[in-house]
C-alpha cells in the first residue's frame, strides 16, 4: 500500500506564513529602534556632559578654588550625579567632587576632548587653555540612560507584541472564517446526489473560486441531463414494452385455449408464464425509474393510515387462502410527509416478497403508529445472505423466483423519505423466519 503523504493544514500554513515574517520584522524593528534611541540619547548626554566639563573647568580657571555640582543635589539621586576630578600636569588628582571615588581608570585611556564609556560612566577629559597643566575628568553615570533605554525598548517590545497578537488573532479569525466557508461549501457540494443536481449555492463562495463553482455547475447540469435521459429511456422503454407484451400474452392465452394437442397447450402455457414474468419485470423497472427520480422526496403532509388500510384490503383480496395472512390494520391517523405512491410501492414489494418466499402465514402488523412490521416463516438467513438480498439484483439463489429489485426499490424510497428499514433473521422469539420493519420518521408522527 503506497504511503500517503501527510496533509498540510491551510490554517497552519497561512498562520506560519504570516507569523515568521512578523517575527523577523519585530526583531529588525527592535534593533533599529534600540540603535536610533541609543544614538540620539547618547548625543544629548554627551552634549550635556561636554557643557558641564567646560563649565566646571572655567569656574576653576576663574576662581582657582574647587567647584562643586550643588546644582544637581536637589534634582538627582546620588547615583545619578556627575563625578569630576581635577588633575595636575603629572596626572595627580588635586581636587574631586564629594561623590567621586578615587579615579578608577588611567588618564591614558581617555583621549582629550573625546567622550568614552568606562565602568558604567560616560567620561570626558578636558585640558585648560588658561592654567598650564590643569585638566578635568568628568564622568556622567549611565544609570538614567540605561533606564531610559530599557523603558523605551520595553514599550516598543510591548507594542510589537500587542500588534503581533492582535494581527495574529485577526488573521486566525479571518482564516478560520474562510476555512469555515470552504467547509460549508464542501458540505453543500456533498449533499448533491442523483436526486439533487441543482446549482451550488454561492452563499459560501469566494470570488476567487467562483470559476471552479461555475465549472461544477456545468458538470452537474450535464450529469442531470444524462440521468434524466437515462430515466426517460427506461420509463419509455418499459411503457412501450407493455403493449406488445400484452398482445403476445393474449395470443399465447388464445393459443393455449384453442390448442387440441396437450404438448402444444403446455408450450403455450410456458410462453404465458414467461410473459407474466416479463410483465412483473417491466413493473419493477418502472418502479425503479420512479424511485430514482425522487418520488419519496418533498411530499406534503398527508394521513397515510387510509392508504395502508386500503393496501391491506387489496392484499387480503389477492390471496386465495385467508389463513395465509394475519393482518393488523392501523389504529390511529398517521400524518406523514410520505408520498402515497411511494408508500404503495414500498408495501407492495414487501408484501410480494413475503408471500413469494414465505412458507407459512404472513403477518402484517400496522397497529403500532409509525411502524409497519411484516413477518414470514422461512429458513434462517445469515448476515451475508441478508446483505446480499439488499443489493441490486441480489438473490438468495439463482433459481429463486424474482429479479432482485424489490428490496433495492424499497431501500431507495425509504432513504429518500427518511424512513427506517430493517431486516432481521430469525424473527424475535423464533429460530427461523424473517422480520422486515419500516419505521417512519419521528417528526412525521408528531405532526
Amino acid at each position: 500500500m503506497p504511503l500517503i503523504p501527510p496533509r498540510h493544514s491551510l490554517l497552519r500554513s497561512l498562520l506560519t506564513a504570516l507569523a515568521l515574517p512578523g517575527i523577523v520584522a519585530v526583531l529588525i524593528g527592535c534593533v533599529i529602534v534600540y540603535s536610533l534611541v541609543k544614538e540620539e540619547y547618547d548625543e544629548l548626554l554627551d552634549l550635556s556632559l561636554s557643557n558641564k566639563a567646560q563649565l566646571l573647568l572655567q569656574i576653576r580657571e576663574l576662581s582657582g578654588t574647587q567647584a562643586n555640582a550643588s546644582f544637581e543635589e536637589t534634582g538627582l539621586a546620588p547615583e545619578e550625579r556627575v563625578r569630576f576630578w581635577f588633575l595636575d600636569a603629572d596626572g595627580v588628582v588635586t581636587d574631586r567632587s564629594a561623590l567621586a571615588e578615587p579615579l578608577a581608570f588611567s588618564t591614558a585611556e581617555l583621549p582629550p576632548k573625546r567622550i568614552t564609556s568606562l565602568n558604567g560612566f560616560r567620561v570626558i577629559l578636558l585640558a585648560s587653555d588658561v592654567v598650564p597643566g590643569l585638566r578635568i575628568v568628568v564622568a556622567e553615570p549611565l544609570v538614567e540612560r540605561n533606564e531610559a533605554l530599557f523603558d523605551v525598548m520595553s514599550a516598543v517590545v510591548l507594542g510589537f507584541f500587542l500588534l503581533g497578537g492582535l494581527s495574529y488573532a485577526a488573521a486566525y479569525l479571518s482564516v478560520r472564517r474562510s476555512a469555515g466557508m470552504v467547509t460549508a461549501l464542501s458540505a453543500d457540494i456533498a449533499r448533491k446526489s442523483e436526486h439533487d443536481l441543482s446549482p451550488i449555492s454561492r452563499k459560501h463562495a469566494f470570488a476567487e473560486i467562483e470559476p471552479a463553482i461555475n465549472t461544477l455547475d456545468r458538470l452537474l447540469a450535464r450529469l442531470d441531463t444524462a440521468l434524466e435521459a437515462e430515466r426517460a429511456f427506461a420509463t419509455n422503454a418499459a411503457h412501450e414494452l407493455r403493449t406488445p407484451v400484452a398482445i403476445a400474452m393474449a395470443q399465447a392465452q388464445r393459443l393455449k385455449a384453442m390448442a387440441r394437442d396437450p404438448a402444444l397447450a403446455a408450450r403455450a402455457g410456458e410462453i404465458e408464464t414467461g410473459l407474466k414474468r416479463l410483465v412483473r419485470l417491466i413493473e419493477r423497472l418502472l418502479q425503479m425509474s420512479r424511485a430514482q427520480s425522487g418520488l419519496g422526496r418533498n411530499a406534503p403532509v398527508t394521513d397515510i393510515a387510509p392508504v395502508i388500510d386500503m393496501l391491506l384490503r387489496e392484499l387480503r383480496g389477492g390471496v386465495a387462502e385467508p389463513d395465509k395472512l394475519i393482518l393488523q390494520p392501523t389504529t390511529a391517523p398517521w400524518p406523514c410527509r410520505l408520498d402515497p405512491d411511494a408508500l404503495g410501492i414500498i408495501l407492495n414489494n414487501l408484501f410480494d416478497n413475503a408471500l413469494k418466499h414465505g412458507s407459512g402465514p404472513v403477518t402484517v402488523n400496522a397497529a403500532t403508529p409509525g411502524q409497519i412490521a411484516i413477518a414470514n416463516e422461512c429458513d434462517r438467513l445469515s448476515a451475508a445472505e441478508v446483505a446480499m438480498i439488499k443489493r441490486r439484483f441480489g438473490r438468495r439463489a439463482p433459481t429463486t423466483e424474482g429479479f432482485g429489485l424489490g428490496l433495492t426499490i424499497v431501500q431507495e424510497l425509504c432513504s429518500q423519505s427518511g424512513c427506517g428499514f430493517d431486516i432481521r433473521s430469525p424473527r424475535p422469539g423464533s429460530d427461523s423466519g424473517v422480520l422486515v420493519t419500516v419505521t417512519f420518521p419521528v417528526e412525521c408522527r408528531d405532526l
